[in-house]
């Protein structure tokens, strides 16, 4: 096979198991605009499936009956690091202070925020600016499956 066969290579989708995949659709519709691409089953594992797009790029969902819920050490950024394997989802936004307010209004868990470059996740009580506080340049939340999903400013990386 030759280098060329990979010249197209493109993201596609990330694939998450879910609680409820109906709350899960729910959560990335409402807060983020993602939109139903379509739903099937795999009987042979029990499994219900559904792909929500948004801007070309996927997430599948997977409900699987007696799937087991995300161990303590993966909800936390900093904590979930000392277990191999696939971290998180990450999106981009130009005003990540803002996105992180916005989130947070609307209830959704934030676990972790990053103010100064190199800098470990930090919880903060209340995320929102103040005197002292610099803003966010990436942090992280958890969907409505205990996923780590991550914002970042567009900005810090070259296209």
């Amino acid at each position: 096979m030759s280098k060329d066969a990979l010249k197209n290579l493109a993201p596609h989708h990330i694939g998450i198991s879910v609680r409820s995949i109906d709350e899960a659709i729910a959560f990335w519709s409402d807060m983020f605009g993602f939109e139903l691409d379509f739903r099937t089953e795999i009987p042979a594992i029990r499994a219900e499936i559904a792909f929500i797009k948004r801007n070309g790029f996927r997430i599948e969902l997977f409900q699987i009956e007696g799937a087991a819920e995300v161990p303590q050490e993966r909800l936390k950024p900093n904590t979930d690091l000392a277990t191999h394997g696939t971290k998180h989802i990450c999106f981009s936004v130009d005003d990540v202070q803002g996105a992180l307010e916005h989130l947070h209004g609307r209830g959704v868990r934030i676990v972790g925020i990053m103010r100064q470059h190199g800098a470990p996740m930090q919880v903060e009580e209340d995320p929102r600016l103040s005197g002292y506080k610099v803003p966010a340049r990436a942090f992280f939340f958890l969907d409505a499956s205990n996923t780590l999903v991550e914002i970042l400013r567009k900005s810090d990386f070259s296209d």
